[in-house]
C-alpha cells in the first residue's frame, strides 16, 4: 500500500513560513505608512451651505484627506441637506427639517440614521449619540413657509471610527443655534 510522504507537506509549510512572515511584515509597514493619511490638507469653510459652522467642533468627525467639497440639496417639504465630502466621500451630513409643532426631539430622531441609543438633554431640546444628533431650534424660529412647524437640525457622521457622543452634543447644540440665526428662521 502506498502512503504519501509527510515530509513533503512539512517542507511546504516550512517553505511558506518565511513568505507568511514577509507578508505580515508588509502589512504592518502598510498600516504604519497609512497613519499619515489622517493629515488634513484642506480647510473647513466658515459656513456650510449658508449656515455658520464651528470648525473646532466639526474637526473630530472629519477624516484626513486632500480636499473638501460641500454639496447642498433641497429635499421635499422644505428639508435641506448639506453633505461635507472629503476626497469625494460623505463624511458629515447636516440636515434642516421642518416638523409639526409639538413633535418631540426623540420622535424626530427616529426618522434619521445615526441617532440610535441617543441621549436627550434635560430640557428635551437636543438628542445626541456618538455618530449623530438632533436639535430643535428655539420656539421663536418661525418661517412664513412653515407657520405651524418647528425647525430641527440633524447631523449624521459617516466617517468610520469617529464616534464621540460628548463632541456630538456640543456640535448639535452649536448647529441648532446657528440655524436659529440663519435665513431659515425668517
Amino acid at each position: 500500500m502506498f502512503r504519501p510522504r509527510i515530509t513533503t507537506q512539512v517542507r511546504l509549510v516550512r517553505a511558506s513560513a518565511p513568505a507568511a512572515a514577509a507578508l505580515a511584515g508588509a502589512l504592518v509597514l502598510t498600516a504604519c505608512s497609512n497613519s499619515g493619511s489622517e493629515e488634513k490638507n484642506y480647510t473647513v469653510p466658515k459656513s456650510l451651505c449658508g449656515v455658520p459652522s464651528d470648525r473646532e467642533l466639526l474637526d473630530p468627525f472629519l477624516p484626513g484627506g486632500d480636499s473638501i467639497t460641500v454639496k447642498s440639496s433641497s429635499l421635499n417639504g422644505g428639508t435641506k441637506q448639506c453633505d461635507v465630502m472629503i476626497d469625494g466621500d460623505v463624511a458629515v451630513r447636516e440636515i434642516q427639517t421642518w416638523w409639526s409643532d409639538g413633535e418631540s426631539t426623540a420622535t424626530v430622531a427616529k426618522g434619521y440614521d445615526k441617532t440610535d441609543d441617543g441621549q436627550l438633554t434635560d430640557d428635551g431640546q437636543y438628542l445626541y449619540a456618538g455618530t449623530g444628533g438632533v436639535g430643535r431650534t428655539a420656539a421663536s424660529c418661525k418661517s412664513a413657509k412653515h407657520p405651524d412647524q418647528d425647525l430641527y437640525g440633524v447631523i449624521q457622521i459617516f466617517t468610520p471610527d469617529r464616534e464621540d457622543s460628548d463632541a456630538m452634543k456640543d456640535l448639535i447644540i452649536s448647529y441648532a443655534k446657528a440655524l436659529e440665526n440663519s435665513s431659515s428662521c425668517r
